[in-house]
């Protein structure tokens, strides 16, 4: 089973060429929130240095999970002060994901939502397995996306408190993964239910929406119930000390991707429109909030005729919660930026008046 980083390899590269206009990531985003957050780093840079690098200089085995140095901010975040939560850090959301695999070794995982491949790979690894939720299999582990690429039924917080509770009655734990989840408000996010339920486990990162991924910082809220299953699962130490800083810095914003929201649901069905327009099969918008455009049906022939204008889209792997398998699905990123935009109709010839 390939992991979702395989769907790059044939992408030659990450930025647009003379001939190229590259949509195969997110690349427009930063720009488009409410502050500067590249400055935010820079600041905390700066102060670092300032500060004789005292982050830099320190190991952190008094707080291996990062959490006094994290937690205030995250629960500031979300509005939360005080709450009954726990925050792990770690070197990404994948490498979290990566760990929480042992939350289900040897075991089963139900899979809600489509998901990447990347959590049921590492649970066969773990000798567990997946199958979809309500198959009839029992499992350890209830695992789903949210926003999910294209399944709305849990962007309502009420429907995962459901599923927390018929899962908390089998003895299963709630495991999201909120990586797309930054392009939403804060109010969004499951993790502000962790407080009030036993088994919630929701994982977020500053690479969406904030374009911080080289930061290297994810970080996972859960309910207290759940935090020593998720320590004996997380590597220790995993982010940089100086990750952490940038990561608190950073969070302590507070909510800058609303004029990013505002965009993307703009462009996204004026994109969709040219897309059709141009005769690409079958474009289907993704969930309210994501600023991508699928293509579920015949995506290696859409990634193809996108291509062959000069249009660089993707297929990427999913794990399909209907079949049990896994399958593939195009994917476009949404151009924000004004003259990308105007590269994308010169391509497929067609009007982007707003």
């Amino acid at each position: 089973m390939p992991l979702a980083i395989g769907s790059y390899d044939k992408v030659p590269d990450l930025s647009d060429g003379s001939g190229l206009l590259n949509l195969a990531w997110t690349q427009d985003e930063r720009d488009l929130l409410t502050v500067d957050v590249m400055a935010t780093v820079s600041a905390e840079l700066a102060g670092e240095v300032a500060e004789e690098l005292p982050f830099v200089g320190d190991y952190l085995v008094k707080d291996p999970y990062g959490e006094a140095v994290l937690g205030t901010a995250v629960a500031e975040f979300f509005g939360r002060p005080g709450w009954a939560a726990s925050v792990t850090c770690g070197a990404g959301v994948g490498p979290l994901l990566h760990g929480l695999s042992l939350l289900a070794a040897g075991g089963t995982v139900e899979v809600v939502t489509d998901v990447y491949p990347d959590y049921p790979h590492w649970v066969t690894r773990a000798r567990g397995r997946c199958v979809p939720h309500g198959s009839g299999h029992r499992g350890d582990v209830l695992l789903l996306e949210r926003p999910a690429l294209a399944d709305e039924r849990f962007a309502g917080l009420d429907a995962v408190r459901d599923l927390c509770t018929a899962a908390a009655d089998q003895g299963a734990a709630v495991l999201v993964d909120e990586s797309n989840a930054n392009y939403l408000p804060p109010d969004f996010s499951a993790a502000n239910l962790c407080p009030e339920v036993p088994n919630l486990i929701v994982v977020r990162g500053l690479s969406k929406a904030y374009g911080l991924g080289g930061v290297r910082l994810g970080y996972c809220v859960a309910s207290a119930a759940m935090t020593e299953a998720v320590r004996d699962a997380v590597c220790p130490l995993g982010p940089s000390s100086l990750s952490l800083r940038i990561a608190r810095g950073v969070l302590a914003l507070g909510d800058v991707t609303s004029a990013l929201r505002a965009e993307i649901a703009r462009a996204k069905p004026l994109v969709r429109g040219l897309l059709a327009g141009a005769g690409i099969p079958d474009p289907v918008p993704a969930a309210t909030g994501l600023p991508y455009i699928l293509f579920p049906h015949r995506p290696q022939q859409a990634v193809r005729l996108l291509g062959e204008r000069g249009v660089q889209a993707k297929v990427q792997p999913v794990w399909s919660a209907r079949t049990g398998r896994l399958t593939e699905v195009g994917r476009m990123s949404v151009p924000l930026r004004q003259d990308r935009l105007r590269g994308l109709r010169t391509r497929l010839g067609g009007d982007t008046d707003r």
